[in-house]
């Protein structure tokens, strides 16, 4: 015999000396320093609200994630295997009920007692062709009293007097919450160690329902007064009269007795006994164990305890990171080791649950957008993968970098400019001196001549003349919007204010309520909006300056990259307006205002409207028509920049505070007719005052012409 059969014979005999151990001694014992056996006193938990309501969120929340094969390629590429046996016999289990109601009973057993079972039923050939989930309390490991396996067999105890059955393991597919140490062979509920705080939960609403029931407290004593001694006979039916009389639907009503008596209340009144402290704690510590926040389930106690800027969004992203995908990858680490070989060969398959389509999971789309514009605008990357990143078509075509103003595009693999180059040296030597001249505008600024401020001021006044046209249409389209985003926010408001108005145990704080209900609103899916509506705005002003381009000599066409430069520059301005704060800061007014009021909850969500509409304004025309005409004006001086640019110009005529004194700053009237370079005509742009008018001309320099 070779070392390798001395080695494999070895390791054979160390296989059947091992002995798996059995239950620890302990296994069902009381909890420590107690008497009274909470496990046995709280059932089987299905009838325990603090208990469902939760287990039952992760029910809904796990078949939002899909089950999926994959196997990875020669060429290292992960592929889906959306054919495969094992999905098509999960989606139909069997005759009477498909995967979600068979997910669902997992999720319960796996919470409620660690342990989840599902039995395979084959078919003729021996191969899988239906699968039952099975109550976790008819199914128990067994094993050899020696140890000698780790399971021999599973006992299957389906009650009704049928008898119980046993089954092999490789007929039972066990799904188990960890390991339980004190029973290596089943799974440890994830709730076990809060028994006691469930029992006071169930034990205060026994509590209450039994006071509500008797009368509504906890009993009264009727003595007769005068050393009376009535008989037992008169005792029962005075006890018997009372709890008819006065019981239910009967409290309130007068007691009118024959003789001196008092009457005195035995025990506390129900606000003597609030337990809401308790029932919270249990809230609290039932949801920590299954992984989720408790606001997420709608508990009280996560509700009142949430902090301000911690939004229900973020709460079900933890919920599913916390609570739901960890039972996820358990249930698709078991199914692979059990359920997959059956279905052939599993080397090289993996299992798992796709998140891609759980809203909880998906990255918010304004952040996602802002991150690559961001890559974009540094020059990072082209705006080919750009375009790639944000889903869009693209093409060779979109192979360039986009620079800002003060930067230079270079083509996808290009070099730089050799600088041995005559040519080359005199263009760097022109933008130098120019460059010399880019400094702020003012009485030693460089002006323009006579000449050159007309060609330039006939430009500008072409432009002048479509500003007001551009913004009115601009103005029509923003308040459109601003309307749809207050009805948005009066709708998102109206069920959250009734619930929370109607309430009577506890109040929570407006802040926390406005966060409720811009996340249910959903603020970054109108800033998107917003941010689309500057763009289309800006490529029709930069659409719109052409014909003014082309008379000053700049061409009337419009470069892809000119393009992409003046909508990009659009998405960023919208950037400015602060939607979030401003709508935030609306509806907090709206709520205190009609709390001071004393209104409900439909007269509070009519408040909401126009204050939302109106954002930082005193109506919404007024809040459209400034960003209109500062956003046209805007537009304008960028499409003529990057516009000139394109041509070749580096240097553009200032012109500014031309209603005259007193109605324009003397600075702004100083700087009229100046001369700067592209770079101080951006900054001077973006620091212009709202309704400001302060535009630019190209200046042409002998070299341009």
């Amino acid at each position: 015999m070779n070392a390798f059969g001395r080695f494999a014979k070895a390791a054979q005999a160390a296989l059947r000396t091992f002995r798996h151990s059995g239950v620890a001694g302990f296994v069902g014992g009381l909890l420590r320093r107690t008497r009274i056996d909470y496990r046995k006193e709280v059932g089987d938990l299905m009838d325990a609200s603090v208990v469902m309501a939760p287990v039952q969120w992760v029910q809904r929340a796990l078949p939002e994630a899909v089950l999926k094969v994959s196997r990875k390629n020669s060429k290292g590429e992960i592929e889906e295997i959306s054919d495969h046996g094992m999905l098509a016999l999960i989606q139909n289990p069997n005759p009477f009920y498909a995967d979600i109601v068979l997910w669902w009973g997992v999720v319960l057993s796996l919470l409620l007692d660690g342990n989840a079972y599902w039995m395979i039923v084959r078919n003729g050939v021996g191969r899988p062709a239906q699968l039952w989930y099975i109550p976790h309390w008819m199914l128990e490991p067994k094993w050899p009293e020696d140890g000698s396996e780790f399971i021999s067999h599973y006992r299957y105890s389906p009650g009704g007097g049928a008898a119980a059955t046993d089954v092999a393991p490789e007929d039972v597919i066990h799904f188990r919450y960890g390991i339980d140490p004190r029973n290596m062979r089943k799974g440890l509920s994830p709730i076990y160690g809060v028994i006691r705080e469930i029992f006071m939960d169930i034990e205060s609403s026994n509590f209450v329902a039994a006071l509500l029931k008797n009368m509504g407290v906890p009993g009264i004593v009727i003595a007769p007064k005068g050393g009376a001694m009535p008989n037992p006979a008169d005792v029962e039916a005075t006890k018997t009269y009372v709890a008819a009389q006065f019981g239910g639907d009967g409290r309130g009503r007068p007691l009118v007795l024959g003789a001196p008596t008092e009457v005195s209340q035995f025990g506390f009144n129900p606000q003597q006994m609030e337990m809401s402290g308790a029932r919270d704690v249990a809230e609290e510590r039932v949801c920590a164990g299954i992984g989720i926040p408790a606001a997420v389930v709608g508990f009280g106690a996560g509700l009142q305890t949430t902090k301000v800027g911690a939004t229900m969004g973020e709460m079900r992203k933890l919920a599913w990171e916390n609570g739901v995908l960890p039972i996820g990858k358990l249930i698709a680490d078991e199914l692979k080791r059990s359920l997959l070989p059956l279905f052939g060969n599993p080397a090289g398959l993996d299992v798992f649950f796709d998140t891609s389509e759980v809203p909880a999971m998906q990255e918010d789309e304004d952040k996602r957008t802002d991150r690559w514009n961001k890559m974009l605008q540094t020059g990072g990357i082209t705006v080919y993968t750009w375009r790639i990143g944000l889903g869009l078509d693209a093409d060779d075509s979109h192979k360039y970098y986009l620079r800002g103003i003060n930067m230079i595009e270079v083509p996808e693999g290009g070099a730089r400019p050799d600088r041995s180059d005559p040519a080359t040296d005199r263009g760097a030597k022109s933008a130098d001196s120019h460059a010399a001249h880019d400094h702020a505008p003012g009485d030693h600024a460089p002006r323009a001549t006579p000449d050159r401020y007309k060609r330039a001021a006939a430009y500008a006044t072409m432009l002048q003349n479509q500003e007001s046209g551009l913004a009115d249409g601009f103005e029509t389209r923003l308040i459109g919007f601003f309307g749809e985003l207050a009805d948005g926010a009066r709708t998102a408001a109206r069920p959250l204010l009734e619930e929370q108005l109607g309430k009577s145990r506890g109040v929570k704080s407006d802040d926390l309520l406005v966060d409720m209900i811009l996340d249910e609103l959903g603020i970054p899916k109108w800033a998107s909006q917003l941010r689309r509506l500057y763009e289309a705005h800006y490529a029709e002003v930069g659409d719109a300056s052409g014909e003014a381009a082309e008379a000053a000599g700049l061409g009337k066409s419009m470069p892809d990259r000119v393009a992409q430069s003046i909508i990009a520059a659009g998405g960023r301005r919208a950037g400015i307006v602060d939607l979030q704060g401003q709508t935030r800061a609306a509806m907090f007014d709206a709520i205190a205002e009609g709390r001071a009021a004393g209104e409900g909850a439909e007269a509070i969500a009519g408040r909401i409207y126009p204050l939302v509409a109106a954002g930082a304004s005193s109506d919404p025309e007024i809040r459209a028509r400034r960003i209109a005409r500062t956003e046209t004006k805007y537009a304008q001086n960028i499409s003529t920049i990057e516009r000139g640019k394109a041509a070749g110009v580096t240097r553009f005529v200032v012109f500014d505070g031309r209603l005259g004194p007193g109605r324009s700053k003397l600075d702004h009237i100083a700087r009229d007719g100046s001369i700067v370079g592209a770079a101080r005509a951006v900054q001077m742009a973006e620091e212009e005052h709202p309704n400001g008018t302060l535009s630019f001309g190209p200046h042409f320099d002998e070299e341009d012409e």
